[in-house]
């Protein structure tokens, strides 16, 4: 039985969503073929383990004193006890999983950790997570792939507490009112906000550089749809869901994601009835197409979802998810059941595919080196 390492939480403002997917990925995979460690990565950034953790329940008590601190050395994890000095082997692990949402934990962070103790990894690289981690980065992506995105403006910090006042004045000829305001690395539609006016504007701004430096002002689209649509690779060929209406009219928020929501977070947020294929058939397409392109030429692998926005028939590209909720199961699953096998898949080509990675070659250049006195 392999041992597959399911990291979840971070030190992100997602860890609490983070530990839903994590906790419902851990049950989906425990059984015959694979016995799960689950990683869970604190806000404190230290790294713990539990048995206990695969019930969620733990979580909402904030029994964190029960969990065992952990540390990787190559494909060996160890805990750590602190108070008797001590280190104790625990096992070794096949394949890692990432399920952080947010932060360094989907920003690049759990894919340097196993890229530099390789461990296989059934979710994207170092590379592509931090790219489409940013917003703005991914603005300038999809314009290198020819990918539409909608008109923004992109702001920092410290160049607002220079020039806010000449940027508040600058939105109304470069964009227009209402515009979309948000934080430019936070996902979960955390600190999003639709502001009418200069005055909401500047407040909605504000609010966004309290949890981020740096902010992303976008025309809104009216009567536009909220679209999603993921893509996976197994044995190099990249299989690309059915592209699924999420939300209508308006902005998606947090609280429309997760707090509003009757079903529980493994669900998709509407039925097949409800939400797929409610999009015409050339318009499908072409998301379906864009989802592959950004999928293949940014190298990707595991699963990846892409959310676009539908305004007049045309798709723009909204953000790309390199860890999305329930890591997308639901795009291509109809039951829970399913997503074992699904979730399988990506383990094993992970895995076949670190098998066939290139070895490094030594230069051979300290051989001849010189030292100099």
């Amino acid at each position: 039985m392999r041992k597959v390492a399911v990291f979840f939480g971070g030190r992100s403002c997602e860890n609490e969503i983070s530990v839903l997917t994590g906790v419902f990925v851990m049950n989906v995979l425990e059984g015959e073929r694979y016995s799960v460690l689950p990683v869970y990565v604190h806000t404190d950034g230290k790294m713990y383990t539990s048995e206990k953790m695969k019930n969620v329940e733990v979580f909402k008590e904030k029994k964190y004193s029960e969990f065992q601190r952990i540390f990787f050395d190559g494909a060996t994890v160890y805990a750590l006890n602190t108070a008797k000095r001590k280190i104790k082997r625990l096992c070794s692990v096949d394949v890692a999983l990432n399920c952080c949402h947010g932060g360094l934990g989907e920003g690049g962070g759990v894919s340097a950790l196993a890229e530099w103790n390789g461990i296989p990894l059934a979710s994207p690289d170092l590379t592509s997570s931090g790219v489409f981690m940013d917003k703005s980065m991914t603005k300038l992506v999809m314009r290198a792939l020819n990918v539409p995105t909608v008109d923004y403006i992109r702001v920092n910090e410290g160049d607002y507490q220079k020039r806010g006042a000449f940027l508040l004045k600058s939105i109304e000829g470069r964009l227009k009112y209402p515009v979309v305001i948000k934080p430019a690395h936070l996902g979960s539609s955390i600190g999003i906000c639709l502001a009418a006016n200069e005055v909401e504007a500047k407040t909605a701004i504000e609010a966004a550089f309290a949890l981020d430096n740096r902010v992303i002002i976008e025309k809104y689209l009216p009567q536009k749809q909220d679209v999603n649509c993921a893509a996976y690779s197994l044995n190099g060929d990249i299989y690309v869901s059915e592209p699924e209406v999420a939300f209508g009219g308006g902005i998606y928020s947090f609280e429309d994601k997760y707090v509003k929501r009757k079903t529980d977070h493994e669900q998709p947020i509407l039925s097949k009835g409800g939400g797929r294929y409610a999009l015409n058939a050339v318009l499908r397409e072409k998301i379906r197409s864009y989802t592959k392109t950004i999928y293949k030429r940014m190298n990707l692998k595991g699963v990846v979802r892409m959310d676009f926005l539908v305004s007049d028939e045309r798709a723009y590209l909204c953000e790309v998810n390199t860890v999305p909720g329930s890591l997308a199961y639901y795009l291509f699953c109809e039951r829970i059941i399913d997503a074992k096998a699904f979730f399988f898949d990506l383990l094993e080509d992970a895995i076949r595919e670190r098998g066939e990675q290139k070895k490094l070659l030594s230069t051979g250049i300290l051989k001849t080196a010189k030292t100099r006195k």
